[in-house]
């Protein structure tokens, strides 16, 4: 009698293990999903906000050049002189690049997906 107990316990057992795992594969395929989301959503609105932004730089920058053009009573110098500071400035971003860039997107990826799973460790005042 002990024995068929014992192999109905194991197989209870058995049937347990095998939902738990299916479970668990099943929260981290929602957790994935969670966090391709939450990206998505993050790259969107940047690019949404980074169209903004340049289309305002365009209007600012041709007002800029017909300006100096205007005081220098040539507006295509005014277009080199605005063309050549853009010039600088890809030129000093692409020097800086790595340094720059590279942390801003590490941090911003950590608090994507490092810090929503363990909590900011800034807000343990708040709970």
């Amino acid at each position: 009698m002990e024995g068929k107990e014992l192999l109905a316990h194991i197989v209870s057992l058995k049937d347990n293990i095998r939902k738990y795992l299916e479970t668990r594969l099943s929260y981290y395929g929602i957790l994935a999903f969670e966090k391709a989301a939450k990206a998505l959503s993050l790259l969107i609105a940047n690019m949404v906000v980074a169209a903004v932004l340049l289309l305002a730089l365009l209007f600012i920058s041709g007002a800029g050049a017909w300006f100096l053009g205007g005081l220098l009573d040539s507006y295509g110098y005014g277009m080199l002189i605005v063309g050549g500071f853009y010039l600088l400035l890809a030129l000093v971003f692409f020097a800086w690049r790595r340094r720059v860039f590279g942390r801003a997107a590490i941090r911003i990826l950590l608090n994507l997906f490092i810090r929503d799973d363990f909590g900011d460790p800034k807000d343990k005042n708040k709970a």
